[in-house]
């Protein structure tokens, strides 16, 4: 790795869960109802339960048997022959500090030469769909308010200049959303994770969620996208015969195509700009995590193609937009993959669109961030000091 002679920012970094983290903070009413942990396995290894029912999208406990940091990277450049296999040589969460503890976490982000992250959930994106149903509804935003209220405390919201932490939002009930809204925004939170797809029939660009989008913009908050559960194997597997909502573990290739790849971001991104939300509210930001960018430059040639087709009033129900790749150079920031040509994705996006994301500590991602300097050749000092720092450090309101 290069001496870049400055600190990085990473904007894909993520906790384990403890077991009590939605339960911790929850009403007592609704306690028995909420995400937890079944222990009463004889083999060490957690249920994750939703009240009475399995947790759709994750089988045991998220930090109980998983893959070292790094551990599919020769994987995914194609320099290995192994299954890719999640959890080869596994580990137990819990026996690292660092991916449990704020405090460790902050003495390895000092030896891995990061200034701040943008911490996600793991086990938190895989929650909010489940929750959306009717049998869980009531308990929908309690269970969000709860683990928003465990991430504040066991993470922060940024308030130190290095842990900006995601909070968990819904837009399956509007006014519920505004109220944890104003809540997170007074308590300094900046980032805003949600689920992409559509919610109960309409974009999430529909002028019904406007409020919270103009309390958003307002506020200056960020919204995150990241890879998790959804709508999308409903709607699209099931007509060919595929599981509607199996475990993450057990995806059939289908189900990870069209369920958990691009496909789950790109239509939500053709929603928000083809629904013209940046249109009405210009100070909009996002973040786009961990669905890569090999997919971004052929998407925005597409996109652009099928605005300069339907340049006819009747075909843009919420007002024209911009064009497609205009609205994602002003308003959008991605992180591609470690295997992916950032060449063809500044070529499509711009230089200022791209920031830096390991996915530690993942197996899927980087033990050590910062090499990601290594998939940067060919690009100037002060482009890859962009990618690497500066397009984070202007997101987060970071200084230079």
């Amino acid at each position: 790795m290069k001496e870049l002679g400055y600190r990085i920012i990473d904007c894909d970094n993520h906790y384990y869960e403890p077991d009590d983290c939605f339960r911790r903070h929850i009403e007592s009413r609704y306690r028995d109802r909420t995400v937890w942990v079944d222990r009463s396995r004889t083999d060490g290894f957690g249920t994750m339960m939703l009240g009475d029912e399995r947790l759709n999208f994750f089988s045991v406990g998220v930090g109980d048997y998983v893959g070292a940091p790094g551990a599919l990277k020769a994987f995914f450049k194609g320099e290995s022959d192994s299954d890719g296999a999640v959890n080869a040589n596994a580990i137990r969460a819990s026996e690292r500090p660092a991916f449990t503890d704020r405090q460790s976490r902050l003495a390895l982000m000092d030896e891995q030469n990061i200034e701040a992250s943008v911490m996600i959930p793991t086990l938190g994106c895989g929650v909010e769909y489940q929750l959306r149903q009717p049998k869980h509804r009531d308990i929908a935003y309690p269970s969000i308010r709860a683990f928003n209220r465990w991430v504040a405390e066991d993470w922060g919201w940024g308030q130190d200049g290095r842990v900006f932490s995601s909070a968990m939002i819904s837009l399956c009930d509007l006014p519920e959303a505004l109220k944890e809204l104003e809540r997170l925004i007074a308590e300094g939170c900046r980032l805003i994770h949600l689920n992409t797809g559509p919610v109960e029939g309409r974009s999430p660009a529909d002028p019904h969620f406007d409020p919270f989008w103009a309390r958003v913009q307002e506020a200056g908050v960020v919204i995150v996208h990241h890879i998790g559960s959804g709508p999308f194997n409903e709607m699209y597997a099931t007509p060919w015969g595929e599981p509607a909502n199996p475990p993450s573990h057990r995806y059939t290739a289908f189900n990870t195509f069209v369920g958990m790849g691009e496909r789950t971001i790109v239509d939500h991104l053709a929603a928000v700009l083809f629904h013209n939300l940046t249109g009405r509210f210009p100070g909009l930001r996002f973040l786009i995590v961990e669905f890569g960018a090999s997919w971004l430059p052929h998407t925005l040639k597409t996109l652009d193609k099928i605005y300069r087709l339907g340049d006819h009033k009747s075909r843009w129900p919420f007002g024209k937009p911009a064009m497609p790749s205009e609205q994602f150079r002003e308003h959008f920031k991605i992180v591609p993959f470690y295997e992916d040509s950032f060449a063809d994705v500044v070529k499509a996006a711009g230089v200022d669109a791209v920031v830096n994301g390991s996915d530690f500590p993942h197996p899927e991602g980087l033990e050590w961030p910062e090499e990601m300097v290594d998939e940067l050749s060919g690009f100037s000092a002060g482009e890859v000091r962009k990618i690497m720092r500066d397009n984070a450090a202007k997101l987060l309101g970071l200084g230079h």
